[in-house]
C-alpha cells in the first residue's frame, strides 16, 4: 500500500471506532506539566558477556566449568544446554553473574574467598552496571532522584550488592512487597527531605498504581516486550504534581537481542499512533488536523532509518542527563577527577609496571578470562555433542526393577526369617557406612565441607548452618588440621560455613516481652465473655469462606479475623504493639462496614473495640510500671554494689591508743571502760580503794587482750567490790 491508501483504511478505522471512544490526555488536564524526555543509551558488552552471548546465541548453551580427570587439579570446560535461549540472552544483556555457576567460577578466578563477587569487579562485568557507575554519582552529586525499573527479581539482588558497594540509600518494592508494606515505603521516598536517593522497582509490581513524583529521573534497565508497560513505569513520575523535567533513560545492549526487543515495541507503538493516537478522539478535533497528524506520523516512519550501533562517550551521556549548561559542565569535571583517580588507583596498586602498563579498562578484557571459557567453536560443537548425546542416551542404561511375586505363598516362619536376614544386612551396611565417612572425613576433596577439631568445636554430630533465601547453599573448604603430634586418626566434625547472601538482610523479629505481652492482650480479648456468658469474639475469630459470602469480599479490601492475627503473631509479623492495634482496629471497621448499626455483629464490634482499647491501655501500663520498678531495682543493687565497692576499697584507719584510769586499751573500747570505771566507782564510795582494785584487776584484764574479740571481756568475779 501506499501512503495515500494507507491514510484512507486508518481515516476510516477513525470513522468506525469514533463513536466509541474518548480519550483525555494529561497535557489537556494539567497544562503546566514539566515535558518527559527519553533517550535510548546504547551499553557496549564485557569480553565474559561476549564470550557467553556467542555461545548461547549460535548453539543454545552456556559453558561451564569441570574438573579435568585427565590432568589432577586443572579445570576443563563443559556445557549445559539451557531452554528458551531468549530469555538467556536477556539474562546475559543484563548481568553475567545471574547464572551462578559463572560467578562461583570468576569469584574463584579473582580470588574472592567466599564465591561472591563484590567491588569493582562487580559492575566490570556487566556494560549497563558500568553505565550506571558513571550515571549515578553523578545524578546523586547534583540532587536528583532516581526511579529504577527492571524485569528480573534476581538482577535486582545483585543491583543491591552494588547499591551497597557505592553507599548509595535506596528502597526496593518488588512482588514479593506485601500489600501494608508499600503505602510505608512511598512515604519514605516522597517524604520532604528523604535521604533515599534510588527506589528500585520491577515493572509489573511497580509500574502502576504508584505516585512517585519525588524523583525526576526514570532508569528503564531492560525493555519490556509490551511498550506500554514501560511507558506507565515513567508515569510514576511524570504525573500531576510533577515540578521538575522528567528525564527518561533506557539502556540497551548493542547487537544484541534487546534491539529486537525495542525493535518490535517501536511497531507496537508506531500501531498505537496511528490507530488511536492520529484518531485524536477528544471530540475537539477537526479533521484537517486529524489528516495532517497521520500524514506526519507516516511521513517520520519513512525517515526514521535506523541509527547506528555507536556506544555514546562521556560527553554525549552527559548531554542526556544534564538538565542546564551548568549541569553539564559539573558533570565534565565530574568525569575528569574519576579519570584521575582510576590513574591513582592503579598506580598504588601497581607501582613498578604502572609506568609501562595501559590504564585498567572499565570492562572486564578477554586477557582477564579464564582459559577454560575461550573455546573456538569446534570444541564446543564437541562439547554440544556430548551434551545431547548424554541427554538423549542417558548415563547408563535404565534396568527396571525385577518384583519376586513367590513370597505371596510363604509361610510365617518364611517371613520372619527373611525379616531377621534383612535385618542383619541393614546392620551390616551401617557399620560400612560409618567406616566409610571416617575415611571421606581424612581425604575429603574442595567443595566438600570443611574439618574442625573436637578440640576446638564443641558439640558433637554434624552441624548445618540455616539456608539463605534465594541462594544455593554453598560450602568452603579448609584442608583437615593434624594433631600436633602427627596423628591424623583423631575424630573430626565436619561444619558446614554459611555462604554470604546476596541483598538486604532479614528484619528483626520482635522481642520475646514484647510478643507475650502481644499475646496477652489478644488472649484476654478472646477469652472475655459478657454478663450473659457469651463470648464477644465468637463472631470474630474466622471469617465465613468467600463461597458463602462473595459480597462480603468485594465490600471488603483486606479481610481480618482472629485467626490470621495469632497466625501473624506465631510468625512473629508484628515489629510493635501499633501494627496490631491496627489489624484489630481494621477488624472492627470492617464489621461496622460490612453490617448494618443497631444489629448484633455491629454492636458486638463497638464493644469489642471497647475493650480491646481498654485491655491494651492497662497492659502497656501495667508492663511500663514493671519495666520502671525493674529499672529501680537494678539500680538500687547497682548502687548498693557500688557502695559496698567502694567501702571494701576504702584504706583501713590505724587505731589509736587512749589513756585511762581504767585501762590501757584500743579506742574502740573506751566508752565501755569509762563506763564500767563509772559505776564501779559509785558503788564503792572510797576512790583509793576503787582505784587499787580496778588497778590491781588491770593486770588480769590486760592478761586477757589477746582475745580475737573487739570488745573487752571482763568478769564481774574478778572485781572485789
Amino acid at each position: 500500500l501506499n501512503q495515500e491508501e494507507t491514510m484512507l483504511i486508518i481515516r476510516r478505522l477513525h470513522k468506525v471506532l469514533r463513536p466509541f471512544l474518548l480519550r483525555r490526555l494529561k497535557k489537556e488536564v494539567e497544562s503546566q506539566l514539566p515535558e518527559k524526555v527519553e533517550y535510548v543509551i546504547k551499553c557496549d558488552m564485557s569480553a565474559l558477556q561476549k564470550v557467553l552471548y556467542q555461545h548461547m546465541q549460535a548453539k543454545g548453551v552456556m559453558v561451564t566449568r569441570e574438573t579435568d580427570k585427565t590432568k589432577k587439579g586443572t579445570s576443563a570446560a563443559g556445557v549445559r544446554t539451557l531452554m528458551n535461549t531468549v530469555m538467556q540472552l536477556r539474562k546475559l544483556c543484563n548481568h553475567p553473574y545471574m547464572f551462578e555457576h559463572i560467578e562461583e567460577a570468576m569469584a574463584e578466578h579473582f580470588g574472592y574467598p567466599d564465591k561472591i563477587v563484590s567491588g569493582p569487579e562487580l559492575y566490570r562485568a556487566s556494560g549497563k552496571f558500568e553505565l550506571l557507575d558513571r550515571v549515578l554519582p553523578k545524578l546523586k552529586a547534583s540532587g536528583h532522584r532516581v526511579l529504577l525499573f527492571c524485569q528480573m527479581t534476581c538482577l535486582m539482588t545483585i543491583m543491591e550488592d552494588y547499591f551497597h558497594y557505592r553507599d548509595f540509600k535506596y528502597l526496593r518494592l518488588d512482588g514479593t512487597t506485601k500489600s501494608e508494606d508499600r503505602g510505608e515505603l512511598l512515604a519514605k521516598f516522597n517524604a520532604p527531605g528523604s535521604d533515599y536517593f534510588i527506589f528500585l522497582l520491577s515493572t509489573r509490581a511497580g509500574g502502576l498504581g504508584l505516585n512517585l513524583q519525588a524523583a525526576d529521573t526514570v532508569i528503564i534497565f531492560d525493555s519490556d516486550w509490551n511498550p506500554h508497560q514501560d511507558i506507565q513505569a515513567q508515569d510514576r513520575a511524570h504525573r500531576i504534581g510533577q515540578l521538575r523535567e522528567v528525564r527518561v533513560l533506557r539502556l540497551m545492549t548493542v547487537n544484541s537481542v534487546e534491539e529486537r526487543i525495542l525493535a518490535a515495541a517501536r511497531y507496537k507503538l508506531n500501531v498505537d499512533e496511528k490507530v488511536i493516537q492520529a484518531g485524536l478522539f477528544d471530540q475537539k478535533s477537526t479533521a484537517s488536523e486529524r489528516r495532517q497528524f497521520l500524514q506526519a506520523i507516516l511521513q517520520n516512519e519513512i525517515d526514521n532509518d535506523e541509527d547506528a550501533n555507536e556506544v555514546p562517550d562521556d560527553e554525549t551521556v552527559n548531554q542526556m542527563i544534564a538538565r542546564s549548561e551548568e549541569e553539564f559542565e559539573f558533570f565534565q569535571r565530574m568525569d575528569s577527577e574519576r579519570r584521575r583517580a582510576e590513574a591513582r588507583d592503579q598506580q598504588a596498586a601497581t607501582p613498578t609496571t604502572a609506568a609501562t602498563s595501559k590504564p585498567k579498562a572499565r570492562l572486564i578484557e578477554e586477557h582477564e578470562l579464564p582459559s577454560w571459557l575461550l573455546k573456538n567453536e569446534e570444541e564446543i560443537e564437541r562439547l554440544t555433542n556430548e551434551d545431547v548425546q548424554d541427554r538423549l542416551f542417558g548415563k547408563g542404561a535404565r534396568r527396571k526393577k525385577e518384583v519376586d511375586y513367590s513370597q505371596d505363598s510363604w509361610s510365617e516362619r518364611q517371613w520372619m526369617k527373611a525379616i531377621d536376614e534383612e535385618l542383619d544386612d541393614d546392620f551390616d551396611d551401617f557399620d560400612d557406612d560409618e567406616e566409610l565417612k571416617r575415611k571421606k572425613f581424612k581425604r575429603r576433596g574442595p567443595g566438600r565441607g570443611r574439618l574442625v577439631d573436637d578440640h576446638h568445636h564443641s558439640g558433637a554430630g554434624h552441624e548445618r548452618a540455616p539456608r539463605g533465601r534465594g541462594r544455593k547453599q554453598q560450602q568452603h573448604h579448609q584442608p583437615p588440621p593434624t594433631h600436633p603430634d602427627g596423628d591424623d586418626d583423631e575424630d573430626f566434625t565436619m561444619v558446614t560455613v554459611p555462604k554470604r547472601r546476596r541483598g538486604a538482610p532479614p528484619k528483626p523479629r520482635p522481642s520475646k516481652q514484647l510478643l507475650n505481652l502481644m499475646n496477652q492482650i489478644v488472649e484476654d480479648t478472646v477469652q472475655y465473655r459478657t454478663n450473659e456468658g457469651r463470648q464477644l469474639s465468637e463472631h470474630f475469630m474466622q471469617l465465613p469462606s468467600r463461597r458463602e459470602l462473595p459480597d462480603y469480599y468485594e465490600l471488603i479490601a483486606i479481610p481480618v479475623d482472629f485467626k490470621k492475627i495469632r497466625k501473624k503473631l506465631t510468625d512473629g509479623r508484628y515489629k510493635n504493639l501499633e501494627e496490631l492495634d491496627k489489624d484489630v482496629q481494621l477488624l472492627c471497621d470492617n464489621a461496622q462496614t460490612y453490617n448494618l448499626e443497631g444489629s448484633e455483629i455491629y454492636e458486638d464490634s463497638v464493644a469489642l473495640r471497647n475493650l480491646w482499647n481498654s485491655l491494651r491501655e492497662q497492659a502497656v501500663t501495667r508492663d511500663n510500671a514493671e519495666t520502671e520498678a525493674a529499672t529501680a531495682g537494678d539500680a538500687a543493687i547497682a548502687t548498693s554494689s557500688w557502695s559496698s565497692q567502694n567501702e571494701k576499697k576504702k584504706p583501713l584507719q590505724p587505731k589509736k591508743k587512749a589513756m585511762h584510769g581504767l585501762f590501757v586499751e584500743d579506742e574502740d573500747e573506751d566508752d565501755a571502760n569509762v563506763s564500767l570505771a563509772s559505776a564501779v566507782t559509785a558503788a564503792n564510795g572510797d576512790d583509793n580503794n576503787t582505784s587499787s582494785n580496778i588497778s590491781n584487776n588491770n593486770n588480769n584484764v590486760n592478761s586477757n587482750s589477746g582475745n580475737d574479740n573487739n570488745n573487752a571481756t571482763v568478769e564481774s568475779g574478778s572485781f572485789n567490790l
